[in-house]
C-alpha cells in the first residue's frame, strides 16, 4: 500500500507525485536514484545531516541516544529550566547547558499530577516532581528515511510534528506516546513535549497577574512555546526542518494546539496544526480562574501581603491535594482574557484572530461515552435519566430531553453518551472548522471504528469513543497492539497525518481521496475501517444535532 513500482513513498515526495505525468515521473525518480547512488559513494552513504548518530549537539550540548527498528530517539532533553522555587508558577527560563554527553535514553518525570488510568507510562501512576520540563526526539534513521523520503534524507529536510499530550490539563506526559509509526512509515521527526499541569500549570491569581507582564493562568502553555522555540533552534541537528513544524495534539492537547493558534506569543513557531477532539474546549475566564485561585490560596492557608512567597513554599504534593480536592473538569485549564488568551478559542476563530496556518481537525463519532462511563453513568435506570441531565444542563434540560428522548438512543447511558459528544466535541469542532475556513485550508474528519480496541469495562461499549483514534496512529502501553481489522485505517491514518506535516495536503496516492473543508458545507473525512470516505456535512450536522447547539453553544454535561 502507498507504493510506486516498488518504491515506498514519503510526504514529501506525494506532493511531487500528485503534480508530476507519469512519463515525467518515471524518467525523475530514475535520474533521482542514479544520482542518490552517486552521492552515497562520493560521501560514505551519509546525508548532510548523519541520520544514524547517536549522538548529537545541541545548543545545550551533546545528547547521546539510542537507535533501533529504524528509528532514533532522544529522550528526556531539558528545554527549560526546572519550574522550581522561586521559579514556580512563572514563565518558562532557559535550561543551563552541560559539558560531555548528556544521556538521552529514559524520558524525564511527568509533571505534578495524581494517579490516572487513562494516562499510560510513569504518569498513570502520579507525580510530584515538578522538574519535569523535557521533550522527547525521534527521527527516521537513513534507510528509513531513504525508503519514506528519498530526498530528505539526503539533504536533512524532514517534516517536524511536535505532539501535545492530552489528559483534560491535569495528567499525561510526552513519553506515553510511542511514535513509530509516524517516524518509520511517515518519514517525520516526531517531538513529543511536557508540559506544566494542574494548579501548577494554570493557577491564576490578581497577586501573579501583577507580578508577571503576561499575567497569570496559562504556564502549561508558554511550556509550549518554550517546548517549540527549542524545536526551531535544535531540531535540524536531527534532520528536522524549523520551517515546516506540524503542532499536533488530542484533547487537552488539541485545545492547546488552537489555543496556541490565538496566542500573539506563538505567532511563526509552527507551520501546520493538527486538532483531535478539542480544540474548542473552553477553559474558565480570567475573573472566574483568579477567584478560583484565591480560594485555593486560602485552602492552603495564604493570604494577605505574602500569598506568593507562602504558596512557592508549599509542597507539590500539598497543591496537588488541595487543587484535587476541589476541582472539577477543565478547573485548571487555560484562562482566557489576559495575553496569552485574549479571548476564548471559538470566539477568536469567529472572529479570524488565528494564525492561518493550514488546519486538520475532527473529532470522534462517540466520544461521549468515556465520560459516562468515567462518571459512572453509563449504567444508570431509565428513571434516573431526566435528574441527570436536569442536574448538568440546568434550565435547558427539557430542550434537551425532547431533542434526546430514550425511545431514540435506547438507555440512558446511550443518550448522555450522545449528548456530551455532540455538545463538548462534534458540534464545537463543526463551528471552528467552519470559520477557520474562511481564512484558511482545513480538512475535517470523523474518526468512527465501533470496535477501536478501548478496554472493555463493564457492559457499556466505548466504541469510537474519546482517545479512541490514539493506537492508531502511537504504539501506547495501555492499549496494547492493533487488531487486524484496524491496520488498514492505521496505514491510511499514518499517511494522511504525515502527509498533511510535510505540505498541508493529507491525500497520498493509495488512501481515499480527502477534500478539502468550506464554509459553505463541503464533504468531511470518514476514518472508517472498510476504506475512508466522504461523508456529507449536512449528514454530520443532523446526526450530532447540531442546530441546537449553535443555539446553546456553552451547555455541555461535563463533571
Amino acid at each position: 500500500m502507498f507504493q510506486l513500482r516498488g518504491v515506498r513513498e514519503g510526504p514529501l515526495m506525494r506532493s511531487f507525485l500528485r503534480r508530476v505525468p507519469a512519463a515525467l515521473l518515471a524518467v525523475t525518480l530514475a535520474a533521482g536514484l542514479a544520482a542518490c547512488t552517486d552521492d552515497e559513494s562520493s560521501n560514505g552513504g551519509k546525508s548532510a545531516v548523519d541520520l544514524d548518530a547517536t549522538v548529537v549537539t545541541t545548543e545545550g550540548g551533546a545528547l547521546r541516544g539510542s537507535s533501533a527498528a529504524g528509528y532514533r530517539s532522544f529522550l528526556g532533553v531539558p528545554f527549560a529550566a526546572p519550574p522550581v522555587g522561586n521559579l514556580r508558577w512563572r514563565p518558562p527560563q532557559p535550561a543551563e547547558k552541560w559539558s560531555g554527553e548528556r544521556d538521552a535514553t529514559k524520558p524525564g518525570a511527568a509533571c505534578t499530577q495524581g494517579s490516572s488510568l487513562v494516562s499510560g507510562g510513569e504518569s498513570g501512576k502520579g507525580s510530584t516532581i515538578e522538574d519535569c520540563l523535557y521533550l522527547n526526539v525521534y527521527t527516521p534513521t537513513t534507510g528509513t528515511a531513504r525508503r519514506t523520503l528519498p530526498e530528505a534524507g539526503r539533504d536533512g529536510k524532514l517534516p517536524v510534528m511536535v505532539w501535545i499530550h492530552g489528559g483534560s490539563y491535569t495528567s499525561g506526559a510526552g513519553s506515553d506516546y510511542g511514535p513509530g509509526r509516524l517516524v518509520t512509515q511517515g518519514g517525520a521527526v516526531v517531538v513529543t513535549i511536557n508540559y506544566r499541569l494542574g494548579a501548577l500549570g494554570f493557577l491564576a491569581l490578581p497577586e501573579l497577574s501583577r507580578e508577571q507582564e503576561l499575567g497569570s493562568g496559562t504556564y502549561g502553555l508558554l511550556d509550549q512555546q518554550a517546548a517549540l522555540r527549542w524545536v526551531q533552534k535544535n531540531v535540524a541537528e536531527f534532520g528536522g526542518d524549523p520551517k515546516n513544524v506540524t503542532l499536533f495534539g488530542e484533547s487537552a492537547g488539541a485545545g492547546s494546539v488552537c489555543a496556541q493558534m490565538i496566542a500573539p506569543q506563538a505567532k511563526g513557531l509552527f507551520a501546520k496544526a493538527i486538532a483531535e477532539s478539542g480544540c474548542a474546549l473552553r477553559g474558565p475566564t480570567q475573573a472566574k480562574a483568579e477567584q478560583t485561585g484565591t480560594a485555593l490560596a486560602a485552602k492552603l492557608g495564604c493570604r494577605g501581603a505574602e500569598v506568593l512567597t507562602c504558596l512557592r513554599g508549599k509542597s507539590s504534593a500539598a497543591i496537588r491535594s488541595a487543587a484535587t480536592a476541589t476541582s472539577t473538569s477543565l478547573t485548571y485549564a487555560p484562562s482566557s482574557g489576559n495575553p496569552v488568551q485574549p479571548t476564548d478559542i471559538e470566539s477568536a476563530f469567529a472572529e479570524g484572530k488565528f494564525q492561518n496556518v493550514p488546519l486538520l481537525q475532527g473529532t470522534n463519532h462517540d466520544e461521549g461515552r468515556l465520560f459516562i462511563l468515567s462518571l459512572g453513568l453509563s449504567g444508570i435506570g431509565p428513571a434516573l435519566y431526566p435528574a441527570a441531565v436536569r442536574r448538568a444542563t440546568g434550565p435547558l434540560a427539557d430542550q434537551i430531553l425532547a431533542r434526546y428522548p430514550l425511545s431514540k438512543y435506547g438507555t440512558p447511558g446511550d443518550a448522555l453518551g450522545a449528548i456530551v459528544t455532540d455538545s463538548t466535541f462534534s458540534c464545537p469542532a463543526l463551528r471552528t472548522n467552519q470559520s477557520a475556513a474562511k481564512r484558511t485550508t482545513v480538512y475535517a474528519y470523523e474518526f468512527n471504528d465501533p470496535n477501536a480496541p478501548l478496554p472493555k469495562i463493564g457492559n457499556y461499549p466505548l466504541k469510537a469513543a474519546h482517545a479512541a483514534e490514539l493506537p492508531y496512529l502511537f504504539e501506547m502501553e495501555r492499549l496494547g497492539g492493533l487488531p487486524q481489522t484496524a491496520q488498514q485505517l492505521s496505514r491510511e491514518m499514518v499517511a494522511y497525518w504525515t502527509s498533511f506535516a510535510a505540505d498541508g495536503d493529507p491525500n497520498v496516492d493509495g488512501a481515499p481521496k480527502w477534500g478539502t473543508f468550506s464554509p459553505g458545507g463541503s464533504s468531511m473525512q470518514a476514518l472508517v475501517p472498510q476504506g475512508s470516505t466522504a461523508l456529507p456535512t449536512d449528514r454530520f450536522a443532523t446526526e450530532h444535532n447540531c442546530d441546537f447547539w449553535a443555539k446553546n453553544p456553552t451547555v455541555s454535561l461535563r463533571s
